[in-house]
């Protein structure tokens, strides 16, 4: 008998193939429930190769081994007259069709229908990445401003994690990042539909927590994950949409591409979770495909990341970074903005760029972003930047950023400036009420935190802006403006011994501002009475102010603080030539109330715009009287 006719006999093919469709059914019943359970991914890939592996041994076996009504015995043991292999063959054919008919009904019934009624797709109006990714990272509903701790079951909101990165080079992170991250900002355009900011959302890139955990943290009931995987000019990516609360996957999608259509999918995925929620996408907006040189789009998404992480070296990098993509690219309208962005919040995290020079700049590359897209969100904040702080135009910084709000009334940045703005006029109400709605977007972003922090600090209520900003430090321990937060707090409540350790921690923190890490000596002198070791600072900062160490600004800051209004005047006139206007923060530069008989403090707040800046604050009724050492103690 020939070895075919043997394997044959012996029902090694009808064992080979029961098993593998027996195990084709298994697979679809284990994916099925480690979904809905949220199992891992490498759950399901183990439970796969132990199929594999199962496979070769049942062919062994079935080729050693044979049944009899006696049991499992060895082929070689068994008279071939007493064989009953037929009757296991006919046996396994019915079983063969059993699985198969189980496997029809899978394959006609789909059982994952219940996640989605309808396949993905483009629609006639989708919003194109190119086009919105400057909106912001959020929409929400402006008629409530109140921060909740919980979502309701009727507010439609998601939060896209950052995408895992499957492929062999782990020098593509950036890459899948910046999908994820493309898609948050698509998703933004959906009406009605609240969506965490990159920042928080972010926060759990690489941390293997319960869906459910995250939706809390991030006060949302749905979160977005997935997976890219590129090889050369091959894109997969995997997602899948589940309900935070329960767990369930309510739909999944692979899309297997070529990397020019990654804008296409970006769109696609958008359109399928706004069916999914059950809102559609915006309509009567320009969302026409632009296509984008795939290196510069790459250069757009790791500066992007860059940016957002608010460090000096980051923003100088993603300068450089996006100046390249725009040379490949001259009409990409969302690189420039964020170029602009980069260059405008630069003064504020770094000493690197002249302030002036930073924000001409910013003011340069806003304006080309806007010819290109008028509404764009993130061009209009930025500008609005530029209009207050060197221009001294407060109406037309307040025009823009209404602008941008009403462009995306939930981006972050159209929130957080505005809320900045309100802060240096006084606004205590606009500001609370705006940086409070930057930080419920971005719960777990610093720079909202600090900022919400900055209006506490001008309120009095010291120990809000300790909370807040140990909360930024536990994020981000290089997050130099929250020291700066904590400062302004322990020296308004006089407590010499924080000031002491907040000095410690920032010499061992590498990369301090000067700025920052100048301040604290001197605050800590004028703590202890010793006049002569915070002149000593404040002399050693006026030289390094001259060499273009400091900004003039913030040596008029501790001018104020030991009281010297003639220097602090001086030094602001400066500032106001060079047009920097980082002054405005109202902590201690307030009023011309301050110093009434010095000359060059009263002609600082006689300059065009300083002077429309005193009449804004006075009519919200701003105190001119700068918190002193200790000063906080007596509330």
């Amino acid at each position: 008998m020939s070895f075919f006719n043997e394997l044959k006999r012996r029902n090694v093919f009808r064992v080979g193939i029961a098993y593998a469709v027996a195990a084709w059914v298994l697979l679809q019943v284990v994916d099925l429930v480690l979904e809905n359970i949220a199992a891992p991914e490498w759950v399901m890939k183990v439970f796969m190769l132990g199929v594999a592996v199962g496979f070769p041994v049942a062919v062994i076996i079935a080729w050693a081994y044979e049944v009899t009504p006696e049991g499992i015995k060895r082929e070689s043991q068994i008279d071939r007259t007493q064989s009953i292999v037929h009757t296991t063959g006919r046996k396994l054919d019915r079983i063969i069709i059993g699985f198969l008919a189980v496997a029809v009904v899978f394959l006609l019934v789909d059982p994952f229908g219940y996640r989605s009624t309808t396949e993905p797709a483009v629609v006639d109006e989708a919003v194109t990445v190119s086009e919105v990714v400057s909106s912001g990272p959020a929409t929400v509903d402006t008629g409530d401003d109140t921060q909740n701790d919980a979502v309701t079951p009727a507010e439609a909101s998601v939060a896209v994690l950052p995408f895992v990165n499957m492929s062999s080079d782990p020098e593509q992170e950036y890459f899948s990042d910046g999908i994820s991250e493309e898609i948050l900002n698509v998703l933004t355009r959906i009406p009605n539909l609240k969506v965490a900011a990159r920042t928080s959302s972010f926060q759990f890139k690489g941390k293997n927590l319960d869906v459910a955990e995250i939706g809390k943290q991030l006060r949302v009931n749905h979160v977005l994950e997935g997976s890219v995987r590129k090889s050369g000019a091959t894109l997969r990516i995997t997602t899948q949409l589940i309900e935070a609360e329960t767990g369930f996957h309510l739909w999944s999608q692979t899309f297997d591409r070529k990397l020019e259509d990654v804008f296409a999918i970006q769109d696609e995925i958008a359109s399928a979770i706004a069916t999914e929620l059950e809102t559609r996408l915006t309509t009567g907006q320009n969302t026409a495909s632009t296509p984008i040189d795939l290196d510069a789009y790459s250069m757009y998404l790791k500066a992007r990341g860059l940016v957002a992480a608010r460090s000096g070296p980051k923003l100088l990098e993603a300068i450089n970074i996006l100046k390249a993509a725009i040379e490949l690219e001259a009409e990409y309208a969302p690189a420039m903005a964020i170029l602009a962005k980069a260059y405008a919040v630069l003064p504020w995290f770094s000493d690197a760029i002249p302030v002036g020079e930073a924000r001409e700049q910013a003011r340069q590359w806003a304006n080309k972003a806007l010819d290109i897209d008028s509404n764009n969100a993130e061009a209009l904040s930025t500008l609005g930047i530029v209009f207050s702080e060197s221009d001294m135009n407060w109406a037309g910084a307040t025009e823009l950023l209404d602008r941008a709000l009403k462009a995306n009334p939930g981006s972050v940045a159209a929130n957080n400036f505005r809320g900045d703005l309100a802060t240096r006029t006084g606004d205590f109400e606009n500001a609370l009420k705006y940086e409070s709605r930057a930080a419920e977007l971005d719960p777990l972003g610093p720079v909202q935190l600090t900022d919400l922090a900055n209006v506490y600090l001008l309120k009095g209520d010291y120990q809000e802006v300790i909370s807040l900003s140990n909360r930024a430090l536990e994020l981000d321990q290089t997050f130099f403006s929250a020291y700066r937060h904590l400062m302004d707090a322990y020296f308004a409540l006089g407590d010499i011994g924080q000031l002491e350790s907040i000095s410690r921690n920032l010499e061992n923190l590498p990369g301090t501002p000067t700025d920052v890490k100048e301040v604290v000596p001197l605050m800590i002198g004028i703590g202890k009475g010793n006049e002569q070791q915070a002149q000593a600072h404040l002399q050693r900062q006026i030289q390094m102010a001259k060499s273009g160490e400091l900004w003039a600004s913030g040596v008029a800051y501790s001018a104020v603080l030991l009281k010297d209004f003639d220097l602090a005047g001086e030094l602001l006139l400066q500032a106001y030539r060079e047009k920097d206007g980082t002054w405005s923060f109202p902590s201690h530069i307030r009023l011309p109330e301050q110093a009434p008989d010095s000359e060059a403090w009263q002609e600082f707040w006689s300059k065009p715009g300083v002077t429309e800046l005193v009449e804004i604050r006075r009519s919200h009724g701003f105190n001119p009287v700068a918190p002193g050492f200790g000063s906080g103690m007596k509330q």
